[in-house]
Protein backbone atom coordinates (compact mmCIF):
# COMPACT_ATOMS: atom_id res chain seq x y z
CA UNK A 1 0.00 0.00 0.00
CA UNK A 2 2.89 2.32 0.79
CA UNK A 3 4.40 1.69 -2.66
CA UNK A 4 1.16 2.67 -4.36
CA UNK A 5 0.98 5.89 -2.35
CA UNK A 6 4.57 6.78 -3.22
CA UNK A 7 3.95 5.99 -6.90
CA UNK A 8 0.85 8.17 -7.01
CA UNK A 9 2.67 11.05 -5.26
CA UNK A 10 5.62 10.75 -7.67
CA UNK A 11 3.36 10.68 -10.72
CA UNK A 12 1.44 13.73 -9.48
CA UNK A 13 4.61 15.71 -8.86
CA UNK A 14 5.98 14.87 -12.34
CA UNK A 15 2.70 15.81 -13.99
CA UNK A 16 2.69 19.19 -12.21
CA UNK A 17 6.32 20.01 -13.14
CA UNK A 18 6.58 22.89 -15.65
CA UNK A 19 7.99 22.11 -19.07
CA UNK A 20 11.00 24.09 -20.28
CA UNK A 21 10.15 26.66 -22.94
CA UNK A 22 12.32 27.71 -25.86
CA UNK A 23 11.64 31.44 -25.89
CA UNK A 24 14.37 32.22 -28.40
CA UNK A 25 12.17 31.05 -31.27
CA UNK A 26 9.07 32.96 -30.18
CA UNK A 27 10.47 36.49 -30.42
CA UNK A 28 13.72 38.14 -31.40
CA UNK A 29 15.14 41.21 -29.70
CA UNK A 30 16.14 44.05 -32.00
CA UNK A 31 19.83 44.13 -32.88
CA UNK A 32 22.09 46.66 -31.24
CA UNK A 33 23.59 49.51 -33.23
CA UNK A 34 26.26 48.18 -35.59
CA UNK A 35 24.79 44.65 -35.56
CA UNK A 36 22.21 42.80 -37.62
CA UNK A 37 19.88 39.96 -36.73
CA UNK A 38 20.42 36.74 -38.68
CA UNK A 39 17.60 34.21 -39.07
CA UNK A 40 17.50 30.71 -40.53
CA UNK A 41 14.41 28.53 -40.78
CA UNK A 42 15.26 24.94 -39.82
CA UNK A 43 13.72 21.88 -41.45
CA UNK A 44 11.51 21.31 -38.38
CA UNK A 45 9.97 24.78 -38.83
CA UNK A 46 11.72 26.56 -35.97
CA UNK A 47 13.64 29.74 -36.63
CA UNK A 48 17.22 30.03 -35.36
CA UNK A 49 18.22 33.63 -34.57
CA UNK A 50 21.67 35.10 -33.86
CA UNK A 51 23.47 38.44 -34.22
CA UNK A 52 26.41 39.44 -36.42
CA UNK A 53 28.17 42.72 -37.09
CA UNK A 54 26.78 44.57 -40.08
CA UNK A 55 29.90 43.91 -42.17
CA UNK A 56 29.86 40.11 -41.55
CA UNK A 57 27.77 37.58 -43.48
CA UNK A 58 25.31 35.30 -41.69
CA UNK A 59 26.50 31.69 -42.03
CA UNK A 60 24.47 28.56 -41.31
CA UNK A 61 25.04 24.85 -41.77
CA UNK A 62 21.97 23.10 -40.42
CA UNK A 63 23.36 19.60 -40.93
CA UNK A 64 26.17 20.42 -38.44
CA UNK A 65 23.93 22.57 -36.18
CA UNK A 66 26.37 25.42 -36.91
CA UNK A 67 25.15 29.02 -36.99
CA UNK A 68 27.75 31.76 -36.87
CA UNK A 69 29.06 34.95 -38.42
CA UNK A 70 31.49 34.77 -41.33
CA UNK A 71 34.49 36.92 -42.06
CA UNK A 72 34.71 39.83 -44.50
CA UNK A 73 37.61 38.22 -46.33
CA UNK A 74 36.65 34.53 -46.47
CA UNK A 75 32.88 34.73 -46.21
CA UNK A 76 31.25 31.50 -44.98
CA UNK A 77 33.92 28.82 -45.14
Amino acid sequence: MLRIGIGVALAASLAAAPLPLDLSASFAAPAKKGYKTCRHKKSNGRIKTWRCRKDQPCCSAEWMNYYTCGSKLLGCL
